[in-house]
C-alpha cells in the first residue's frame, strides 16, 4: 500500500512516518521541495542522519545545492520508486502538496524552452499579478501578489502554450493513478502548532543555522533555488539576528497555514488526526501491517 501523511510544517509527519516504517516495515519517500538538497541541513528539518542512513529512505538530500530540481523531475523519480517498490508499502511524507499530486495524480508536464533569466525583469509584482488575474484568476488567487517566481511561471506558461496553467491541469489532477492508497492527515490544534514552530526555529538557530547559511553563501553565492526556503531567504534582507528569527516564525506559521488549505482543498478521502499518536492508533489498530500491492491503474507515467 501507498501512505501517504500529510500536514503542516512542525505538526510530526517525520516521526510518525519513521514510526510508520517500522511497524509496517515500509520505505519512506520524501515529498519536500527542499529536503531534497544536499548540504542545506539546519534550516529544512531533515529526518536525522541515522534514519536517512538507514536504507529506508529516499528522495532526500541528493540534490546538489547548485542544481535546480523541480516538480516534474520530482514525478519522474517518485514514480519510479514507486514501481520499484510496489510489493511493498510505501510511506510518502513532506510537506509540498504539490509534489505529492504530480506522483500520485495524472498531472501533464508540457515540454518547453526554459523561462529566460530576464524574463519580464521591468515589470514590478503588481504588475505580474494582476496579469496573471486576467487569464488564470484561480491560479493568481492561489499564487498572491508576492510570489514573483511562481507569477513569471504562470504567465510563461500561458504565453509559450496559449493555456492557462488550470486549464493544463483540470483534466488530470484528480485522477488518482493508484489503487491502495491512505492519507493520512495530521490536523493539529493551532496554537500548539505554531508554539511548536517556534520552539523549532529556536533550536535550528541554537544549532548553528546562521553559521550554516554564512558558510554555504559564502561557497555558492545566494543564487541557488534552494535558498528560498523558508529558514534561508530571511538571511538576505540585511536584517540583525533577532528580527531574522522572528521572521522566519512569522513566514513558517504563515507558511504552515497554506499548507492546510492546500491540503484541505486538494486531497479528498483524507483521514485527519489532532496527534501523530492517534494516527499511528489508527493504523495500528486497522491491521495495515499487511501489504497488499498496488497498481498503476490509469494514465501514462
Amino acid at each position: 500500500m501507498i501512505f501517504c501523511v500529510l500536514g503542516p510544517t512542525a505538526s510530526g509527519k517525520s516521526d510518525l512516518a519513521e514510526n510508520l516504517s517500522l511497524l509496517l516495515k515500509a520505505k519512506i519517500i520524501n515529498f519536500d521541495a527542499f529536503q531534497v538538497y544536499k548540504t542545506i541541513k539546519k534550516g529544512t528539518a531533515k529526518p536525522d542522519e541515522r534514519y536517512l542512513n538507514s536504507g529506508r529512505y529516499f528522495l532526500y538530500d541528493f540534490v546538489p545545492l547548485d542544481k535546480n530540481y523541480d516538480v516534474s523531475l520530482y514525478q519522474k523519480d517518485c514514480r519510479k520508486l514507486l514501481d520499484e517498490y510496489k510489493n511493498e508499502n510505501v510511506i510518502l511524507v513532506g510537506g509540498t502538496g504539490l509534489y505529492l499530486k504530480s506522483a500520485l495524480y495524472n498531472y501533464q508536464f508540457l515540454e518547453e524552452d526554459p523561462m529566460p533569466k530576464d524574463y519580464l525583469e521591468d515589470k514590478d509584482n503588481a504588475f505580474l499579478y494582476n496579469k496573471v488575474l486576467e487569464f488564470d484568476y484561480d491560479d493568481a488567487i492561489k499564487i498572491g501578489p508576492y510570489n514573483r517566481k511562481r507569477l513569471l511561471r504562470s504567465i510563461y506558461i500561458y504565453e509559450t502554450h496559449n493555456k492557462t496553467k488550470t486549464e493544463i491541469n483540470k483534466d488530470g489532477k484528480n485522477n488518482l493513478l493508484y489503487s491502495d492508497v491512505i492519507f493520512i492527515g495530521l490536523d493539529p490544534d493551532r496554537e500548539w502548532l505554531y508554539k511548536n514552530i517556534d520552539l523549532r526555529t529556536n533550536l535550528m538557530f541554537e544549532n548553528g543555522l546562521k553559521e550554516e547559511v554564512d558558510v554555504l553563501v559564502q561557497k555558492y553565492g545566494k543564487e541557488p533555488r534552494a535558498f528560498q526556503a523558508i529558514g534561508y531567504k530571511e538571511f538576505f534582507l540585511g536584517l540583525d539576528d533577532e528580527m531574522t528569527k522572528e521572521l522566519i516564525k512569522k513566514n513558517t506559521r504563515n507558511y504552515a497555514k497554506r499548507q492546510m488549505t492546500f491540503f484541505k482543498h486538494q486531497f479528498s478521502n483524507v483521514h485527519r488526526f489532532p496527534s501523530i499518536d492517534e494516527a499511528y492508533k489508527y493504523i495500528k489498530d486497522e491491521g495495515y501491517g499487511n501489504w497488499r500491492p498496488y497498481n498503476f491503474i490509469i494514465g501514462s507515467k
